[in-house]
């Protein structure tokens, strides 16, 4: 971008209209002329996008600095790397590399020295992670940090050679000697070595240990005495903690993003070297008098309910609220503000008590507490959007029921229990089956395990007892049918398995362009939560199980460990012969075919038809590509036909640039390095250049046809070409990306269980299969509503064309590239007296746990990858997790209904759950958008670029408010995001789930206070006595910004 002055506007320009307020308010804030604060929070409900809100305070801060700041530092720090991967997209507004330095930050001087250094930039974007950056708990740290330190003091103690021994600390010699030998101080910052040597010298304490322990280290020992070891410790502590201060001077932050702060508190507060090193960074000022601000981003910055039953580990709700709050105030005013406030919401807390006759006092107690808040946090939320002010959200009933299989287990396993004096098993019974099979460190498993070399007959006989209510692999094996044997999975397979969402590979488009719509609600996803760890497990390995038995793996004649693994779309040779020649078909992106026979033309001209009216449709729009062939081929073409060249020789014909593309490198041939794929691409160009087609197939129209309505690369062309319309239907570029995309859906369709699927009741060639499931399962819609979503998801919107539409197909590439994930079974049975725990391995596709995992080939797959193909069309459909929040993670795509297996014990965890699925273009609202605006694309006339986009201007014009909230995050019609809770009949749970839904009606009106169930009671009770409820939400304390005027 060179360094030219930067403009804010065009990153402003994605912002909805409520995120834009916040960002110009937050900017007022920390930046404008009345009474500016340094640290500000955004509390924006969950869901609603705090990330693009910092996008708008970065580039705003950055157009305000440019001039008047030599170089601009923003410092983003959130608590894991799946995080920082879906958002340092979104918040580089420059465009440029971001600088991640998930690293110690002793390490930093290291670690900016690869770069081209922090001066060489007028912006630089640093990535932080507190969990190592901030870790100083390990009084020795690393290595490398010793040997760092080891250099730079060097010079400056008497004895150098007792430094090397005593920094070496328990390494091994070699390795000490080599880091110390192959580490330099070339290219580190002299101002960190500076302040550094400084700081140390002026510590004359700190110095005179320095020179103390270096002489009680003259020579190097195998061990030292803890006389030695005690101090040298405490010593290298110490060093680290000034090196680490010393490198806050390197980063110089002008404006520092703590994402999901409420994860790293204890930053915040206290007096840990981590509280110290963080405030550091908070309350830097620069040379030219610019002081660090610091952003806030958290939908939960303090716990927001405490309740008398909580563990006191949980955290305290008032005190966090008020400790917050004299962080945001600042070390000067913040205590003298929190105690006002303390005694403001006393007063407003008697007031509420006193209602009903209180009310217009409460009202203005609340507008004192607002205004006060309001200095320092906004806060926006859906709800006050639908027009039952229920944000959207229902609750279907789901019948649990317990069989005789659900007791047989939960005594066979109390049996075992006993036997091993174990603690009652009762809420794993009621949580998961095959409880010996998936119970991973657990008390009873541990306790089983002691006993495995020596058990005792009584345990013998439990175990044997209990061998049926376990997995059988023998039965696996053969893909016998599984008992569910738990009343909450029988309920999630009826769910899963009761719409047929196992025969999809991919969840069907929410606006199809052609074919019948299928009875009952649309198909979506699961996203499941759990209180217990072996959950996740048994969800992904059974239902992925019964997935693949009634896909027809099993029929097939496949078993199910077997280890041979179908792949019939392959590019081999058999026997010199080149035998995937019609798999091209499947790869190729034909620019004529996918222009010329756009199904989304046809849905623009006559609206959704049936599939066999939308086939006779594209038929006539080939007429010039069947002609061109007419025309090329000569009456001695090989009447055998060429048909899989087709395509590529009717773009040929008709001008396109794909030839060139097919027969350089950089083209179809860098998709594969193999022999026998390069030979296949070139037989293909050479039946280009020949143009040895026959004209005379009958069965070429039909299989044309097939190609552009079903080929994943045409589909993927077009799909692409939308997000990119600047580009050429022939542009490289585009053709390159297109076909990376193909070449995934390669992988999809060579697993056993698609195949298994597509050749059921079939005896087509596999590759035609293919075809014929992708044009039937309307695959051009799917893919255009799924490359809409990635642009946003992405941060792309601003990108160049070529760019956005590369970035687009590498993440779908990648979501169609996830593996089976292998879960562990433990197979405990009883030989000869004695206990084996064994294992076997079962496979998770149609659902799987998020978490790392093996996959197949034992190759580590990482959350994020399992994270990105939940939130595409594609599998997993149902996602397993144990976690109440995974704040900060998006599942909303293509999910819109969230199951929790196990009750949060808090209201707030209800939401924050929810709100994982309740988001910004959620299916739920995609689905409603369709089912309101397609006459908007089919009135058109033309085809639109990018129909999604138009379908939501249309709303957005049609809403009463400016929010934005309206369409994009809600938008009613028939589908809503769905809450789903498996009961089980007269559990204690029924009466929990009533408390915890009445709860979210009236918790936010016990904000900030003390002793909240307290009040909690007393305002349930008075919404149950008939108060009308618009009184109390006018007690409601509401955070949002208020508009400001930009022009001012």
């Amino acid at each position: 971008m060179g360094n030219e002055r930067f403009r804010a506007e065009t990153a402003l320009a994605p912002l909805k209209v409520f995120q834009r307020r916040t960002v110009d308010y937050v900017f007022d804030r920390l930046y404008g002329q009345d009474d500016p604060v340094r640290q500000f929070l955004v509390a924006d409900e969950v869901g609603l996008g705090k990330t693009m809100v910092a996008r708008g305070v970065i580039a705003r801060m950055i157009e305000h600095l440019w001039d008047s700041t030599k170089r601009i530092d923003i410092l983003y720090i959130c608590s894991n790397q799946a995080i920082a991967a879906q958002n340092l997209n979104r918040l580089n507004v420059l465009g440029r590399r971001e600088l991640a330095l998930p690293t110690r930050m002793t390490l930093i001087p290291l670690q900016l020295r690869d770069q081209t250094g922090l001066d060489a930039n007028k912006v630089n974007f640093i990535s932080l992670t507190p969990g190592t950056t901030f870790d100083l708990r390990s009084a020795t740290g690393v290595t490398q940090e010793r040997a760092l330190l080891c250099h730079l003091l060097r010079d400056l103690v008497s004895r150098p050679r007792g430094l090397h021994n005593l920094l070496q600390v328990t390494a091994g010699a070699d390795g000490w000697n080599r880091a110390v030998d192959s580490l330099t101080l070339e290219g580190v910052d002299k101002r960190i070595i500076a302040r550094f040597r400084r700081d140390v010298q002026a510590d004359r304490d700190l110095f005179e240990e320095l020179e103390r322990v270096c002489d009680l280290f003259p020579r190097r020992r195998d061990a030292y005495p803890p006389e030695m070891t005690h101090p040298r410790n405490a010593l290298v502590a110490r060093l680290r903690a000034k090196l680490s201060h010393a490198c806050v001077d390197a980063l110089q932050p002008d404006l520092i993003i703590m994402d999901e702060f409420q994860r790293f508190r204890d930053l915040l507060h206290g007096d840990s070297d981590a509280a110290i090193l963080a405030r550091e960074l908070f309350d830097y000022s620069g040379a030219e008098g610019h002081a660090a601000r610091t952003l806030l981003l958290s939908a939960t910055p303090y716990r927001m309910l405490t309740l008398a039953g909580d563990e006191p580990d949980e955290g305290d709700h008032y005190r966090d609220f008020l400790e917050t709050l004299s962080f945001l105030y600042g070390r000067e005013k913040g205590p003298d503000v929190a105690a006002t406030l303390a005694h403001e919401m006393r007063a407003f807390r008697g007031l509420l008590h006193a209602l009903p006759q209180s009310h217009a006092s409460a009202v203005e107690a609340r507008k004192t507490i607002e205004q006060r808040l309001r200095r320092v946090i906004a806060r926006t939320e859906r709800i006050a959007s639908t027009i039952e002010r229920d944000s959207m959200m229902s609750e279907p009933a789901i019948t649990v029921s317990v069989a005789p299989a659900d007791l047989a287990q939960a005594s066979a396993l109390s049996q075992v229990a006993r036997t091993l004096d174990a603690p009652e098993i009762i809420e794993y019974w009621k949580s998961a089956p095959y409880l010996l099979n998936f119970m991973r460190h657990y008390s009873l498993k541990q306790l089983l395990a002691a006993q495995a070399q020596a058990p005792s007959a009584t345990l013998c006989d439990a175990i044997r007892t209990a061998r049926p209510t376990m997995l059988d692999r023998e039965s696996i094996d053969a893909y016998a049918p599984l008992e569910p044997a738990n009343g909450r999975m029988r309920a999630i397979m009826d769910d899963m398995f009761g719409q047929h969402l196992e025969q999809n590979l991919w969840i069907p488009a929410a606006m199809p362009y052609y074919g019948a719509t299928p009875p009952g609600p649309p198909l979506t996803k699961a996203l499941i939560f759990s209180s217990w760890s072996m959950v996740p497990d048994a969800v992904a390995a059974l239902l992925s199980y019964e997935a693949e038995r009634r896909m027809g793996v099993g029929e097939s004649g496949r078993r199910y460990f077997d280890q041979h693994r179908l792949r019939p779309l392959q590019f081999r040779q058999d026997q010199g012969r080149l035998a995937g020649l019609r798999a091209l078909l499947l790869i190729y992106p034909s620019p004529a075919l996918a222009e010329l026979a756009d199904p989304l033309a046809v849905f623009a001209e006559q609206g959704a038809v049936s599939q066999d009216a939308m086939r006779d449709a594209i038929r006539d729009r080939l007429k010039p590509a069947m002609d061109v062939i007419q025309q090329t081929a000569g009456p001695e073409a090989d009447t055998a036909g060429a048909e899989w060249a087709a395509p590529a020789v009717i773009d040929d014909a008709l001008g396109k640039r794909s030839r060139a593309w097919l027969e350089t490198p950089h083209g179809m041939r860098a998709l594969a390095s193999e022999d026998a794929f390069q030979d296949h691409v070139a037989e293909l160009a050479g039946a280009v250049k020949t143009r040895t087609i026959s004209a005379s197939s009958a069965d070429l129209p039909d299989l044309l046809v097939d190609v552009a309505l079903g080929s994943p690369a045409v589909c993927a062309l077009r799909a692409l070409k939308r997000i990119a319309p600047e580009l050429a239907w022939d542009d490289p570029r585009l053709l390159s990306a297109a076909a990376d995309v193909a070449w995934s859906f390669r992988t999809l369709f060579n697993q056993h269980d698609a195949v298994a699927l597509l050749r059921r009741n079939a005896d087509d060639r596999y590759w035609h299969r293919v075809l014929t499931y992708c044009a039937d399962h309307n695959l051009q819609a799917v893919l255009d509503e799924y490359a809409h979503y990635l642009v946003d998801a992405e941060g792309l919107g601003a990108r160049p064309a070529a760019e956005r539409a590369i970035g687009v197909a590498r993440a779908m590439a990648s979501a169609l590239a996830v593996r089976p994930s292998q879960i562990d079974v433990d197979d405990v049975h009883v030989d000869d007296g004695a206990l084996t725990i064994g294992k076997f391995q079962m496979r998770g596709r149609f659902a799987m746990r998020l978490a790392d995992y093996k996959d197949e080939d034992g190759a580590v797959a990482r959350l994020g990858g399992v994270r990105d193909a939940f939130n595409s069309p594609f599998r997993p459909f149902v996602l397993a997790t144990t976690s109440v929040g995974q704040e900060g993670l998006d599942f909303h795509p293509y999910c819109y209904r969230v199951y929790h297996w196990n009750l949060p014990g808090n209201p707030v965890d209800l939401e924050q759950r929810e709100g994982r699925v309740h988001r910004f273009k959620g299916h739920a609202v995609r689905l409603n958008l369709a089912e309101r605006q397609a006459a908007v694309v089919r009135a058109c006339g033309q085809v639109p670029d990018d129909p999604w986009r138009l379908m939501f201007e249309q709303a957005r014009s049609e809403a009463t408010v400016d929010t934005d909230l309206i369409p994009y995050w809600i938008y009613e019609g028939s589908v809503r995001v769905e809450r789903r809770v498996p009961l089980l009949p007269f559990s204690r749970e029924v009466t929990r789930l009533a408390w915890l839904k009445r709860s979210l009606t009236v918790y936010r009106l016990a904000f900030g206070q003390p002793r909240q169930d307290d009040l909690l009671d007393y305002l349930q009770t008075l919404a149950g006595d008939g108060m009308d409820s618009n009184l109390l939400v006018d007690l409601q304390i509401r955070l949002e910004p208020e508009s400001f005027d930009r022009s001012a």
